[in-house]
């Protein structure tokens, strides 16, 4: 009875030491308000910017050979920014992806900044404006690829173009990296890292897209939070096949192929097979978020000391973000089995596209799912396959400046790292440093968050504003 009295006294003892933690980091922020935009200013970003979004860049692939629209494009950047092109030197690969260099007082720390120009397809019946009229109105410029990414690129070249116009040379060499075949991962930004490697380059800092500065991102949370990505989950896709000797719909025997499937699928839904775990960078979210959270929510996250095998248990059980945050995903995203209605398939197959976590990659992934499958008769594949990115440091000095830059040029925002659910062309420069973030200083809701590759893409023009002015600031204090 003695030990059940002084486990319950530990327990109560614990509690009462989360709630005074709870109460003493509540609204540990300061609340700062955003920093001013000029107006005008922003309308002549804007009506700028709107000309690269008429522009139709979708990714360009060798078999097709789509290059006119990118030459189109580099001459319109030409003209949006002469003293970049009069200034740094330039080189330009097969297909059109660049790598710039504007050379600094020193060759000592490198910073590398950037940007894919292509975009994804858009069916202009879906959206409100034709995706690419770059339709301005009193708020926002609307396009395929407002978000993702030409506003980054537009950006950084535009503060480049304004501080070589004022005379500014940097402290460092500064290099602008962009390719035309990120959105079908494309080798356009390998080709820029061969190149550095080549040429002995390890870039001190590489700031490409990734996350951004969300409103509403968290329960509860009001304030914006500046997502930093640290790394990128891996990404393969699993062909499951399943044989019979086929026959007449008639006469349909048992454990066809798509049942098997089918019940090989349900298996996977209804007790998920991959390890669950809660990686640093994912815990940073909620700790740095909790204080901005109501006491509930508060109380929990912001205990995670005490807190954090609940959580890491819920969290997945409770949306597919928190399934995303924590394994090594699974998605049934195709499926083939007969050519005709009354037919009994030889052979079906489908397909799983996973997204992987550094602690259960590709190889014990993919030995998960084929010693499952093997229960059900079905013979798995891997088709295609990327390992995760190496995590870059958040203790370092890089990093470190970067979370000053963007607390200075967003007062109002929580700065956390992030692991990135998707792919950029970053994971090609975390081969030469362990200082590639991704990070897109752009504001965006909820919402607009869910108009990257969706309907009625846009940014608000005040976003763009703030975003130039970060990237002049991340240039110019780069000392």
């Amino acid at each position: 009875m003695w030990v059940l009295y002084g486990i319950l006294g530990i327990i109560g003892l614990l509690l009462v030491i989360a709630l005074v933690n709870t109460v003493i980091i509540k609204n540990r922020s300061k609340s700062l308000k955003p920093l001013e935009n000029d107006p005008l200013e922003s309308d002549l970003l804007a009506k700028e910017f709107s000309k690269m979004i008429k522009i139709d860049t979708l990714s360009y692939q060798k078999d097709l050979k789509n290059i006119k629209k990118f030459d189109e494009f580099h001459v319109l950047m030409e003209e949006l920014f002469p003293n970049v092109f009069k200034t740094m030197e330039k080189k330009f690969f097969e297909g059109g992806s660049l790598l710039f260099k504007w050379p600094g007082k020193s060759s000592e720390k490198p910073m590398v900044l950037m940007a894919h120009q292509d975009v994804v397809p858009a069916n202009p019946n879906d959206w409100e404006f034709d995706p690419f009229s770059g339709k301005v109105t009193d708020t926002e410029i609307h396009g395929r690829g407002t978000l993702d990414t030409k506003s980054t690129l537009y950006s950084f070249f535009k503060a480049c173009d304004e501080l070589i116009k004022d005379g500014h040379v940097p402290e460092y060499d500064t290099y602008i990296s962009s390719a035309t075949d990120e959105e079908i991962s494309g080798d356009g930004a390998l080709k820029s890292v061969e190149y550095l490697r080549e040429k002995g380059i390890v870039p001190y800092i590489v700031l490409d897209e990734g996350g951004a500065i969300v409103s509403d991102s968290l329960p509860s949370v009001k304030t914006p939070i500046a997502v930093v990505g640290v790394i990128e989950k891996g990404y393969f896709n699993v062909k499951f096949t399943a044989k019979s000797k086929g026959g007449h719909s008639s006469t349909p025997p048992k454990n066809s192929p798509i049942a098997r499937l089918a019940a090989f699928i349900t298996e996977c839904e209804s007790n998920f097979p991959m390890k669950t775990k809660m990686l640093p960078e994912v815990a940073d979210i909620f700790k740095k978020a909790a204080p901005e959270m109501s006491f509930g929510f508060r109380f929990l996250f912001g205990n995670f000391w005490l807190f954090k095998p609940l959580i890491t248990f819920l969290l997945p059980k409770i949306n597919s973000f928190g399934r995303a945050l924590l394994s090594t995903t699974i998605a049934f995203t195709m499926c083939k089995g007969s050519e005709a209605e009354n037919v009994i398939p030889a052979e079906a197959y489908v397909i799983a596209n996973m997204r992987t976590q550094p602690f259960q990659d590709v190889d014990p992934s993919f030995e998960v799912l084929k010693k499952l499958a093997a229960k059900f008769d079905l013979k798995a594949e891997i088709t295609e396959r990327r390992e995760a990115s190496p995590i870059s440091s958040t203790s370092n000095e890089p990093y470190k400046y970067l979370v000053k830059t963007i607390n200075k040029n967003y007062p109002d925002v929580v700065v956390t790292p992030y692991i990135m659910l998707g792919g950029s062309d970053c994971r090609f420069f975390s081969e030469l440093t362990e200082s590639a973030f991704r990070f897109s200083p752009v504001r965006m809701n909820n919402k607009e968050l869910g108009k990257i590759h969706g309907k009625n893409e846009s940014i608000r023009k005040s976003a763009l504003t703030e975003a130039k002015r970060f990237y002049k600031d991340f240039i110019v204090s780069h000392k």
